[in-house]
This record gives structure tokens, sequence and C-alpha cells, in this order.
């Protein structure tokens, strides 16, 4: 009997050390970053990045990299355009964030939910500029964990020096002009590995 406590006790204490040290990855095709661009002034478009990675620790250190080649509009040529003109993919292949997640967010329980509001470092086109994340984390009953965006982050052209790029596309494509800043939204899936 006093063997089998001992037993259950260390299974228990081994699952309690390996929840406390686990590593998250993003589940990058349940994952998704939009962001909506607005061209001649009065029409916007929602657009998205396909492929992206991720993961943090029993640390709290967040790292996500969005693959920029990965760019979704909708439209081929534009995607190409985009990532030739404006992201120049060969030079900046992903952008990336990183963020430092709160104690409470890596203590949550399972099936509850914490809202956030953090500061990240958002590396893109050989610039890194702070942001501010206002985000809702859900600790899901299976063990993963959703992070959704509750406010657009506005990301602004100028910051990242993409303000050229912006401006060929804009005599590319013949249009009056294209919006400096867009609006990203995201929704992150993250399970234990």
């Amino acid at each position: 009997m006093k063997s089998k406590i001992l037993n259950t006790a260390f299974i228990s204490l081994s699952l309690l050390c390996s929840a406390a040290n686990a590593n998250w990855e993003l589940v990058s095709d349940e994952s998704s970053v939009n962001f909506v661009s607005t061209k001649n002034q009065h029409i916007s478009e929602v657009q998205k990045f396909t492929k992206l990675d991720g993961t943090f620790g029993d640390d709290g250190r967040l790292a996500i990299d969005i693959d920029l080649a990965s760019i979704d509009s909708g439209i081929e040529i534009r995607d190409t355009r985009m990532r030739e003109k404006l992201f120049m993919v060969d030079k900046f292949p992903t952008a990336k964030l990183i963020a430092q997640l709160p104690k409470a967010v890596l203590a949550l329980p399972k099936g509850e939910t914490i809202l956030v509001s953090l500061p990240a470092t958002l590396s893109l086109f050989g610039h890194s500029n702070e942001i501010q994340v206002s985000v809702q984390v859900t600790s899901k009953s299976d063990g993963g964990i959703v992070a959704t965006s509750t406010k657009p982050i506005l990301i602004s052209a100028k910051d990242f020096g993409l303000v050229p790029g912006i401006e060929v596309l804009q005599k590319l494509a013949g249009l009056s002009g294209i919006g400096l800043t867009v609006p990203v939204t995201f929704n992150l899936i993250f399970e234990s590995n």
C-alpha cells in the first residue's frame, strides 16, 4: 500500500514538473495573423500570412516568426510584388515578435481566461520597434493555449522603413494612394511539447 502511495505521489510530482517546465510550440495551421490594407482612400482589404512559427518556455520568453513570403492577399501578382518590392524577402524573410509573458499567463489554470497588455518588440525590414499588445489568453481544457488580440495593433510603415516599397507598389498598381498604417490582428494556438 505504501509503495502504491509513493508511486502515485511520484507520478503526480513528475506530471507537475513536466507542466512547469513545458515548452510551448505554435500550431501554425490553426493560427492566424491578419491585417487590413487600404488603397485609394476608401477600399480596404483583409490579407494574411499563412506560415508562422513560435515558441515560449517556462521562462515566459515568447518568440513568433512570421514568414513574409507567405503573404496571401488573394491576388497572386500582388503577393509577388509585396514579396519583392515591399518586404524584399530575399534580404528580410521574416518579421519577428519578442515578448515576455507575465507569470499570471504561465500559471493560468485549465479552462481559465486572462486579459493582458504587454510590451513587445517587433523586428521587420531591419528595424525594431516597441509595440503594445492587448491579448486574451485562454488555457484550454485539453492543455493547449489560445492567444487572441483584443484590439488591432496599428503598424506604421514609416516606423519600419516600408514607405519606399509602398510607393513602388502604388505606382505599379496605378493607385492614387495606399495607407501607411495597417491594423493587425492575430489568433495563436499553442501546444505543449
